[in-house]
């Protein structure tokens, strides 16, 4: 492909002065702190996530690390396909006022990229000023941040199939 740039895009979304709704930007952090082979970008893109059009539209795979509300038990972590969402009735508008949904819609209409894109994320108990996380977010951030970089690896075919971390 002409245009790729990366094998793997983690993006980390929400907005750390907003309690639980940082959680994707501290995840990234994190796995930042990992060693990645060539061909991984890990990019912390906050609210903004418009700002990274570029980067979108030429990746193959993307995760995208964020607080997902579905109004189940707080803490639960969620990981789901992008493209089995028919209808995002909570998509958030980023500070530019463009959604998740509309965001992808035109990275690929620019280069028919990303192909594949994962979401995961933890159901917040709050989301509100403060920069502390809640206990449940707390205790889920661990698993959620290995689940992610299995995800990647998963995604570069560096490590076998595991239906455990599914």
């Amino acid at each position: 492909m002409k245009n790729l740039q990366y094998r793997v895009l983690i993006l980390g979304m929400g907005n750390l002065i907003m309690s639980d709704d940082g959680l994707g930007v501290y995840a990234v952090n994190e796995l930042k702190k990992q060693q990645w082979p060539p061909g991984v970008s890990i990019l912390e893109v906050g609210t903004s996530v418009i700002n990274y059009l570029e980067e979108i539209s030429r990746s193959q795979n993307i995760i995208i690390v964020d607080a997902v509300r579905f109004d189940y038990r707080p803490g639960r972590i969620y990981r789901f396909n992008f493209n089995d969402i028919e209808y995002w009735p909570n998509a958030a508008l980023d500070a530019h006022g463009m959604s998740l949904p509309a965001i992808i819609k035109m990275a690929r209409e620019i280069t028919n990229l990303p192909t594949n894109i994962i979401i995961c994320g933890i159901e917040p108990v709050y989301v509100f000023l403060g920069n502390r996380f809640s206990e449940p977010v707390s205790k889920s951030l661990p698993l959620l941040i290995k689940k992610i970089s299995y995800e990647a690896r998963k995604l570069l075919a560096e490590v076998p199939f595991n239906p455990s971390m599914e």
